[in-house]
């Protein structure tokens, strides 16, 4: 191996040979450097013989990453052992051990995998269905009475969202609580009132789905590669013998039976490392992901070495992320909560050690604003960032908000700016593009006498060029013919441009052209010719991964309804609230990572944040509502638009599962998902935090609007955290 000169925490990991190991480490402290080295180092010292080394993550672009640093660093050295190692995720070691033995848990080698996006659809036409055969009633009856209007639209469309949310998290429960369908029809059937008769028939539908197509989701894939290594000895065997040494990253979002899993599977060797950090643990809220058990592993692991050190942020930031701990783990009034952070002090890398340094600002570079209202908040961070970029072109910007609807409102605001950014979210203008065009190719298809529609079309889905002026003239020149004109008259179209070489006539000419061939496309069924507009569009690798999951759907659709006409199809494709659509956008435009590039401006929610880093973060809106610190005031988790007795809807599912199970339960759920939430959100604050290496804004507005000012009961608390924090800023800006 290369001489490489590792830090003071990070040498007793490199020096780690067998047995089991938890590494807690602070944000930037470099685990996927450590990981990748410390595996490389174990193959060329052979200690894997006998077996492999797996590494265990739970993103599919995580798996790229450790993949390509781990290849190279054995090429650099002239290591031979590219086929001692596998890394993938915990739900393709889970696919790969049932696929093994699929008959020890009455499956055939056939079976494929609903992924989030197929789960996601199928779940939606289960609800769809529930609905629309006599559940319309039961669902509107958990509104909170309003009379009907704008105030109960916005009622039932927040609903909708929330009980896809709530029936996809009960199904995931039942289902690691091992309560099929047909055991909880019996529980129901004798005068049971709870929510969960109205989860039955989805459940019911869903699991008759998944059978139909073949397919398993992703809790069936870990409930069964655990039975199917409990039941077979000799698949448990070999499975253990396979795999010499498991590494798992980012272990803070590990599940129980994910944890069952690799315990058994490392039983036989007894060498397993866990990464991870319990202060960015914040997924809990919406699956089955705890700290708690990589909290277990660090108390009962034969060895324990802690990263604290961090190259990314400069010391004033960290000195920041350390007071949040420290205020939260000592002096925080709501005791249950003081736990939240792991009490591990970030500290900054030695300098002129030949190590990569802290960023190291020329002034104080943290401060605190308070805006009247949330568009005031919105503009004036705009304005910041577009400061920022006169002055530092090549510095990154990350703006951070609590919901994705509110990246929509910084993106509008970018826009008018004139500014390039990133939207990391459903509801991305940029990425809503591709469908968008999807939708007009079939609205045209639908009207195709209408010269409005093809020049709409042509504008959105075909005419790229820079020459804004020349596109409008033309497109102006189009509004004067007839559709049949300008895509079968030749000589009317030449004429249309002068410029036969330029950008502009030849994106005219192919969109002529395709628009063509896709009319001609013989419409016998609307995945294929979803597919065929997709091809004439000119894709990118993420827009063709989109089309892909379109077209799934609508097959899917077309399956369950095969009366299903083309103006269906556009209705659906066309609707801004689909969940479905929503959902595939954001994952497939994130299934390979993204990383935010010098001079970039990314805008996303808190959640979304994890894992990046920028020159400069601003933090918005740290109101109470979005980070509360005790258990009286208002939670997300309280639905407003639900009755007061259905508020927290997840807690009573859990609640009642429990008393299934255990009889009365003593555990008060109500209060334990706000507990759960609070520690979620602090360690959200967190992470946001430690997201910035060199300029950090916090902000909160007093008002959602300007119709709000004024009002007390409409007014909008700071969070308690911001106001500590802006304490100790106070503090080392006077300092």
């Amino acid at each position: 191996m290369n001489n490489i000169n590792y830090r003071q925490d990070q040498l007793p990991i490199i020096g780690y040979e067998n047995g089991t190991m938890a590494v807690p480490a602070v944000p930037g402290a470099g685990k996927t450097f450590i990981v990748t080295n410390l595996v490389a180092k174990l193959l060329s010292e052979q200690k894997h013989k006998g077996g492999k080394i797996l590494i265990l993550t739970y993103m599919n672009s995580a798996v790229n990453n450790f993949k390509g640093r781990i290849k190279k660093i054995l090429q650099d050295n002239d290591i031979k052992e590219e086929n001692s190692y596998e890394v993938m995720t915990i739900h393709s070691l889970a696919v790969k051990i049932i696929k093994e033995k699929p008959e020890v848990v009455m499956l055939s080698e056939e079976f494929s995998i609903a992924d989030d996006l197929q789960k996601s659809i199928i779940l939606n036409e289960c609800i769809n269905k529930y609905r629309l055969n006599g559940g319309e009633k039961i669902f509107q009856w958990f509104l909170k009475e309003q009379k009907e209007g704008e105030w109960r639209d916005r009622m039932a469309d927040a609903w909708e969202g929330g009980f896809y949310d709530l029936v996809g998290n009960a199904i995931g429960e039942l289902k690691y609580k091992e309560i099929s369908p047909e055991q909880l029809e019996d529980i129901v059937s004798s005068g049971y009132k709870g929510m969960l008769k109205i989860i039955l028939p989805i459940y019911k539908e869903y699991t008759i789905k998944l059978k139909k197509y073949g397919l398993l989701d992703y809790d069936d894939i870990l409930i069964l590669a655990y039975k199917a290594l409990m039941l077979d000895e000799g698949l448990r065997t070999k499975i253990q013998n396979r795999y010499k040494y498991i590494f798992e990253d980012e272990c803070q979002d590990s599940n129980e039976i994910q944890g069952k899993i690799i315990k058994l599977i490392c039983k036989e060797n007894n060498n397993l490392v866990r990464v991870g950090d319990i202060n960015q643990s914040i997924t809990g809220t919406f699956s089955s992901s705890d700290p708690k058990y990589f909290k277990e592993f660090i108390e009962e692991s034969d060895y324990c070495y802690r990263m604290d050190m961090s190259n990314r942020s400069s010391k004033d930031i960290l000195d920041l992320a350390n007071r949040l701990v420290k205020y939260v783990s000592k002096e925080f009034k709501q005791a249950e909560c003081k736990e939240a952070l792991e009490d591990m002090e970030i500290k900054t890398v030695p300098s002129g050690m030949g190590y990569k340094e802290n960023p190291n600002p020329d002034i104080y570079s943290i401060n605190t604003k308070v805006y009247q209202t949330w568009t005031d908040e919105i503009e004036k961070t705009v304005a910041y960032s577009k400061a920022i970029k006169k002055k530092y072109p090549d510095k990154s910007i990350g703006i951070l908000v609590p919901r994705n609807d509110q990246i929509t409102h910084i993106a509008k605001v970018l826009m008018e700016e004139g500014m390039e950014f990133e939207e990391l979210g459903p509801n991305s203008l940029n990425k809503r593009k591709m469908l968008n065009n999807i939708v007009y190719a079939i609205d045209f298809i639908l009207n195709c006498d209408s010269i409005e529609k093809l020049i709409i079309l042509l504008d959105k889905a075909f005419i790229d060029t820079d020459n804004d002026l020349g596109k409008k003239d033309l497109l102006e020149l189009i509004r004067k013919h007839s559709t049949e004109e300008i895509l079968y008259n030749k000589e009317k179209t030449k004429n249309l441009i002068i410029d036969t070489r330029s950008d502009l006539y030849q994106s005219f000419l192919y969109g002529i052209k395709a628009i063509k061939e896709i009319l001609e496309y013989p419409i016998v069924r609307i995945d294929l010719l979803i597919l065929f507009i997709g091809e004439k569009l000119n894709l990118e690798k993420e827009d063709k991964a989109l089309i892909d999951y379109i077209a799934f759907y609508m097959k899917y659709l077309a399956l369950e309804n095969i009366h299903m006409a083309l103006i269906d199809a556009y209705e659906i494709l066309s609707n801004i609230k689909n969940k479905v659509f929503n959902h595939i956008i954001e994952v497939v435009y994130e299934m390979n990572g993204y990383e935010p590039g010098p001079g970039s401006i990314t805008v996303c929610n808190y959640h979304k944040s994890k894992g990046m880093e920028w020159d400069c973060v601003f933090l918005l809106d740290l109101i109470e509502y979005n980070f509360p610190d005790n258990t009286n005031q208002k939670f997300q988790c309280d639905k407003w638009y639900l009755r007061k007795e259905y508020e927290n809807p997840i807690a009573i599912i859990k609640s009642e599962i429990d008393s299934m199970l255990n009889g009365n339960t003593p555990i008060d759920y109500m209060y334990k998902s706000k507990i759960d939430l609070i520690n979620e959100k602090i360690r959200l604050l967190y992470v946001g935090i430690t997201r910035a290496k060199e300029m950090l804004i916090l902000s909160y507005s007093c008002y959602k609007d300007k119709s709000s000012i004024g009002n007390k009961k409409k007014e909008q608390k700071p969070s308690l955290y911001i106001k500590e924090l802006g304490k100790f800023i106070e503090e080392k800006r006077n300092a």
